[in-house]
This record gives C-alpha cells, sequence and structure tokens, in this order.
C-alpha cells in the first residue's frame, strides 16, 4: 500500500477515528491509529512486537486495532463491498467474456477457512475436516480480484453448501432478484437459446439457473462437457486467485487469529475492505506474496441433481452447446 492509498483511508476514517476534545491524555494521532492497525493486519506480529516499533503499550496496541477495523466496517464496507449492478455489472460481464469467453457471467463464488484460537464454547463446531479451528469466508468476486458480496462467521464444521444456503445472495437468486432479467441470445444449429446472468461455483454447490458448477466427473464427460468444465474452471479461477491475494496481503489472516469470534469476523471483513482498496487503486502485488490454499472450499459431489436443479440443467446445456458451435477451445 503506497502512501496515497494510506492517506485516504485516514481521510475517511478522520472523523470517526478523531479523539474527544475533552480526553485527559494525549490522544493518539489518527495516521498512526491506522498505522498500527494496519501494519498488525499486514505481519504475523504479536501485539508486543507491533508496540515496540510504534513506541506504544500492548494495551494501546489492542484498542487501536478493535477501533480502526471496526471504523472501517461500519464505514468503507458499504462503499467498497458492493454487488455489481446497472452499469458496473456489464462492465463485469464483458470482462468476464473477454478474458475467458465465458458468457453473460457476473463472478465466482468459493468459501476459504480463516484460522482462530479454539472458542470456548461449542469449539468443536469450528474443528474443520483437516483438524484445526477456522471461520469460513465465502466470497464472491469480480474479474478484477474485487470482492462484491460476502458472508462471513460460519464454524469452520459446516459444509459449504449450507453456509450457501443461509447466504443473502442465495436468497435473492432463488427470489429472482439477484440479476436483472438481461439474457445473451445465441443463434444455435438447432435453435435460439437465451443465457440468463449466471456466477460459477465449484462443485459443492447446487446447480441453478443462475449458478453454473461442472459436471460431476465419473469418467463418462463427453469432449464438449469436458471443454465446458474447462472453461468454468478457467473463469472460476479469479475467486481462488483473489482469496489468495486476500491473504498474501493481509497475513494476519494466515496465522490463528488471537480474538473472539466475533471480532473475528470484525478483522476478516476489515481485511476484505482493504483488499478491495488496494485492488481498486492498483496498489503492487508481488507473486510471492500469492498463497495457495491449505485447505479450498469443500469440493466434494455426490453427482445426484435433484428436480430444483433442471433450470440449471437446461442453462448448462445451452452453455456446453454454444462453446461447442461457436468457441474454440480453450
Amino acid at each position: 500500500m503506497n502512501k496515497g492509498a494510506f492517506d485516504l483511508i485516514c481521510t475517511k476514517l478522520q472523523d470517526c477515528l478523531k479523539a474527544s476534545d475533552e480526553a485527559v491524555r494525549q490522544p493518539l494521532d489518527v495516521r498512526k491509529k491506522v498505522g498500527i492497525a494496519i501494519y498488525w493486519m499486514a505481519s504475523t506480529s504479536e501485539y508486543r512486537t507491533v508496540g515496540n516499533l510504534f513506541g506504544v503499550g500492548e494495551s494501546t496496541v489492542c484498542k487501536c486495532i478493535h477501533e480502526v477495523c471496526q471504523t472501517i466496517c461500519d464505514l468503507l464496507l458499504p462503499e467498497y463491498v458492493i454487488f455489481p449492478l446497472n452499469e458496473d455489472l456489464k462492465d463485469v460481464i464483458r470482462g468476464i467474456e473477454h478474458k475467458w469467453c465465458f458468457p453473460n457471467c457476473a463472478g465466482a463464488i468459493d468459501g476459504c477457512h480463516i484460522p482462530i484460537i479454539a472458542p470456548r464454547e461449542a469449539h468443536g463446531d469450528y474443528l474443520n475436516r483437516k483438524g484445526w479451528y477456522s471461520l469460513i469466508l465465502q466470497a464472491v468476486c469480480d474479474d478484477k480480484y474485487i470482492f462484491r458480496d460476502t458472508n462471513i462467521g460460519w464454524p469452520g464444521r459446516v459444509h459449504d453448501a449450507r453456509v450457501f444456503s443461509n447466504s443473502e445472495i442465495f436468497q435473492k437468486g432463488e427470489e429472482s432478484r439477484l440479476f436483472p432479467k438481461w439474457y445473451k441470445k445465441v443463434s444455435l444449429s438447432d435453435k435460439d437459446v437465451q443465457l440468463p446472468v449466471v456466477i460459477l461455483g465449484d462443485p459443492a454447490y447446487p446447480l441453478r439457473s443462475w449458478l453454473l458448477k461442472p459436471f460431476p466427473n465419473r469418467g463418462a464427460l463427453s469432449s464438449s462437457q469436458r471443454v465446458f468444465n474447462s472453461r468454468l474452471s478457467s473463469a472460476r479461477m479469479t475467486i481462488e486467485n483473489s482469496l489468495g491475494r486476500l491473504k498474501g496481503r493481509w497475513r494476519c489472516l494466515q496465522k490463528r487469529l488471537d480474538v473472539g469470534v466475533e471480532f473475528s469476523c470484525t478483522v476478516i471483513a476489515a481485511c476484505v475492505v482493504l483488499h478491495n482498496i488496494c485492488e481498486i487503486h492498483n496498489q503492487r502485488f508481488d507473486d510471492i506474496w500469492h498463497v495457495e490454499e491449505p485447505l479450498q472450499g469443500d469440493m466434494e459431489d455426490d453427482g445426484q441433481e435433484d428436480a430444483a436443479d433442471q433450470p440449471g440443467k437446461v442453462t448448462r446445456d445451452n452453455v456446453v452447446q454454444a462453446f461447442t458451435e461457436l468457441c474454440c477451445n480453450p
């Protein structure tokens, strides 16, 4: 993060972080508060180390981190984590189609696990399938690695599909409120089809007319189905890369967050906001920072697709035919 981006954050948080004129002690400068919090989030340092670097006590570091993270969530989360609408949505669709030749796609969804210390209550619920305690971050991103929707706080033991089915984005999708009725007309050899706006998910997610996932690979895929899976995988890699860049920049998410579960959610949300600010303002990202997820979303697929998936099957089959007739192989 360069000085310009740091100054922008300080300016936006200035009014809420500024100390009252009635303070008895000399208050910390807003820039120092923000610097302490950002340094802690961008490193794996303990409070004592951060305090020594900034010349303050451990309790002051803790207070700054809580205050800044909460203020970022209150003020900047609604401004920087916005689901695409109108012209913004058109830009995302054009970007994904230009980069990966996937039609009428508005983003990709996945979940990742953020390590936490075991909570005192119901700690077994937070023990994920890899044997460590975590919170789940479900996120949707666009073609520019910007997060457009998040769901934070489900215990690590919960399956991605359950997190998704209890999220706001799922409810909006099921009620046809997620996307406008924009269709891409595709003329095929035997018919004209209208492809709806969709997002892309891995096999853990349910197939819907507005959410496409790969064909389950049980050794009997046709060549056109393999092409579809390959294209979907290429387009869906944007969410994998976004999560890797998030953890690469904000390294506190790589180790166990030594704070309570509720505040852990606040820290994760603040890191998402800061990630978006960095991506929007083209801050440098070194590829060596990129983090390969040790635990990706739950990839299991039982291969069964119920009646509710029928519109999704039709949409997916139409895209498969469009790839076969109109697009070259990736």
